[in-house]
């Protein structure tokens, strides 16, 4: 046989076997090898600017200019360290404020490149209330570059030096490698400022923000983050002597609300909440509290919203009431909000009086626009003024 039939013969019988054989796929190569960390800088400073502020009161530092919803200045008469601070109160509440804040274009608005200090750096920061205790920070820092990408971190209380922010100085640290620069797609080469986007409501001070390095607290091996229960089999339990995963805020009390934990007659455990607040004052707009149950993941209640309701125990401080100027609701994460008024149609009574009443507010009772597959939080809203207790805070099914 001839060299040129045998291989035409050979392929013959190739073609045949491969009716036989299942091939499977493989990825090609891409050639695309994952991008290095770059190593440390001897000292921040070689890489970048680290004093954010300190004692400027020039253009580099900046606060919305809608006074409705931010307020904010350069001021000597509260600092931790040198001779200005920054002070600011917020209040996104108030009707048409969809954002409040305020920006630090440090080292005179150049671009700084934070790409070689990312891994390895931190945003330090004093902080305090203007008055009485926050037990969260609403804040989203944000890093924006020249081409209008930004980056995010919140504030949370991990980050924190006490459980709480209270009169008192304290370190507030935030690493860089806590920020998420894909959603915005940030060039952390070209960092224009770093901004403070305001979320609720609140009132504080701001001192020494700076670059610092920072690493991570080494974890135990066995430390392993328990599994997140579902957030939508019911009953959950938001307030029973404590907000859920301590992720509850509004506990404040200043001249405009007081939310306190009180173990003046609870209802069950040892405390309860008490809410007391008059709107109608100077620079007051609607109090606000409010509580995640899924550790702020966005929550899709889509299917038990028939069946599903808020349920709480509340009494008044006295007398008794047809309603109190409370709402109480659901926000998603575009801050729309359905709520229902705190009323006595809702009580197993029938009436709002000094005695603790099971109030039940059924999900199809709330009035509103807010997402009910992107539920951030249970909000509870005062209007007016006035004053309730409240305890043993629920998701149940009616």
């Amino acid at each position: 046989m001839s060299a040129r039939a045998f291989s035409l013969a050979s392929l013959a019988a190739l073609v045949a076997l491969t009716g036989c054989v299942q091939f499977q796929s493989r990825q090609l190569y891409s050639g695309l090898e994952p991008a290095p960390v770059p190593e440390r800088p001897r000292t921040l400073a070689l890489a970048v600017e680290p004093e954010i502020y300190a004692d400027a009161d020039d253009d580099t530092v900046w606060f919305q200019e809608d006074a409705r919803c931010t307020q904010g200045a350069v001021t000597s008469d509260v600092v931790y360290d040198g001779q200005r601070a920054v002070a600011v109160t917020w209040d996104r509440n108030v009707e048409g404020c969809e954002w409040a804040g305020l920006g630090f274009g440090w080292d005179n608005w150049v671009g700084k490149d934070l790409s070689e200090v990312f891994p390895y750096a931190a945003i330090q920061m004093r902080v305090r209330s203007a008055e009485g205790r926050m037990y969260g920070l609403p804040i989203v820092l944000t890093l924006e570059d020249y081409a209008g990408g930004m980056g995010f971190a919140y504030t949370a209380n991990q980050y924190f030096e006490r459980p709480f922010i209270d009169e008192e100085w304290q370190t507030v640290t935030v690493p860089l490698a806590d920020f998420d620069l894909s959603v915005e797609n940030l060039d952390p080469t070209n960092v224009k400022q770093l901004m403070f986007e305001l979320q609720q409501s609140g009132s504080l001070y701001l001192d020494d923000i700076r670059l610092v390095w920072y690493e991570a607290e080494e974890q135990e091996p066995w430390l392993v983050e328990p599994e997140r229960p579902d957030p939508t089999a019911l009953p959950i339990t938001l307030f029973d002597d404590a907000f859920i995963n301590d992720d509850g805020w509004g506990l404040v009390t200043d001249v405009c609300q007081s939310v306190e934990l009180t173990s003046t007659d609870p209802a069950s455990g040892a405390v309860a909440l008490r809410l007391r607040w008059d709107t109608s004052q100077d620079r007051c707009f609607r109090g606000s509290a409010g509580v995640s149950w899924d550790q702020w993941y966005p929550v899709d209640v889509t299917p038990i919203a028939d069946a599903a309701a808020i349920q709480f125990q509340a009494r008044l401080a006295s007398g008794s009431a047809p309603s109190v100027p409370l709402q109480i609701g659901l926000e998603d994460y575009g801050k729309r909000v359905s709520s229902a008024p705190l009323s006595a149609t809702f009580a197993a009574s029938g009436s709002l009086t000094t005695e603790w009443q099971t109030v039940t507010i059924p999900f199809a009772a709330l009035d509103g626009d807010a997402d009910l597959a992107n539920v951030k939080q249970l909000v509870m809203l005062m209007d007016g003024a006035g004053e309730v207790f409240l305890d043993d805070i629920r998701l149940v099914r009616r």
